[in-house]
């Protein structure tokens, strides 16, 4: 039995899918707690994980052996909570009690949900990428507007990259470069922490898709009004399959097997003199813009990955 966490119309499940051949079944975590039950015995009672399903079917956790953790989405809570102190209770019992159910589970995660918290982590990327031998960017994650400025003036020449943590779809921040009307704000970093870069100078971008002790590597080499962000350029970009040098692909493997991840999306940067630059891996990025043009059979990894419950780095 296979589970896969996402939604409905998610076109990346959609796409694997069609290459599972064990029974499986797609939640939605949105549906707690007002459409999906949990059940959860222990002690006297028993000791079995279940899930009670929008459609009344009963799903026995523990015959599931692998698990795609591929996009959670937030709760719907009952709208007769209101906004107060009630409906914070309730999100906070939901909350524990589905990650609760999650570490209880046996098998093979795809990926597994405190190896995936982890490995968001931007600070945690840069760090442990550095210590395995990869290069990185020099980089500064400050609220400090002091420190901001000293990081800033030393790149001046070759240029630094303003980035944020996490985009939310409340308030978007682009990654751009930090030019003079960023300069006259810095001191707004003392509000919130920001990841400042050097720029690194662009010969071609590379997205590698790592699936469970495969890797396939994807190159966009994209036109120049997308030198800091390649992702708004897709459409137009040249891609080509792209073959990682050993040393550099060894790193991504250590990388991989040290955050515990079965899946991740990891960009490289590579320069015009050949240097290949870590930027940063994404525990459940997208493939498909890399897959459907090059080719690489993407989706038939990760479905084969859950098929016979996982791989190894």
């Amino acid at each position: 039995m296979i589970l896969i966490l996402s939604f409905a119309d998610n076109t990346h499940v959609e796409r694997v899918l069609e290459h599972l051949h064990s029974p499986v079944d797609v939640i939605d975590v949105a549906d707690f707690p007002q459409r999906l039950g949990i059940l959860a015995y222990a002690g006297a009672s028993g000791d079995s994980l279940w899930l009670t399903l929008p459609d009344g079917r009963r799903l026995a956790l523990d015959e599931v052996r692998s698990v795609w953790n591929r996009r959670l989405r937030p709760f719907d809570l009952d709208p007769a909570l209101g906004d107060g102190t009630e409906r914070l209770f309730a999100w906070s019992e939901t909350q524990e009690a589905v990650q609760g159910l999650w570490y209880a589970m046996d098998g093979f995660w795809m990926n597994d949900p405190l190896a995936d918290e982890r490995a968001q982590r931007k600070l945690a990327q840069h760090r442990l990428a550095h210590r395995l031998g990869l290069e990185i960017p020099d980089t500064l994650i400050t609220n400090r507007p002091e420190a901001a400025a000293e990081f800033v003036g030393r790149h001046l020449e070759g240029g630094v990259v303003r980035k944020a943590f996490r985009n939310i779809v409340e308030a978007p921040r682009e990654t751009l470069k930090v030019g003079e009307a960023e300069i006259a704000q810095l001191d707004a970093v003392r509000l919130a922490p920001v990841i400042f870069q050097e720029y690194i100078p662009l010969a071609l971008d590379i997205r590698v898709t790592a699936v469970a002790g495969e890797m396939f590597a994807t190159a966009f080499e994209s036109e120049p009004q997308y030198e800091v962000d390649y992702r708004g350029g897709v459409g137009s970009a040249r891609v080509f399959a792209y073959t990682l040098p050993t040393e550099v692909e060894a790193g991504l493997r250590a990388l991989m097997k040290a955050f515990g991840l079965a899946y991740g999306a990891i960009d490289l940067r590579v320069t015009p003199q050949g240097r290949h630059v870590f930027l940063e891996v994404n525990p459940a990025g997208e493939y498909l813009f890399a897959s459907e043009r090059t080719g690489q059979p993407i989706p038939q990894a990760i479905a084969a990955a859950l098929e016979r419950g996982g791989g190894e780095w």
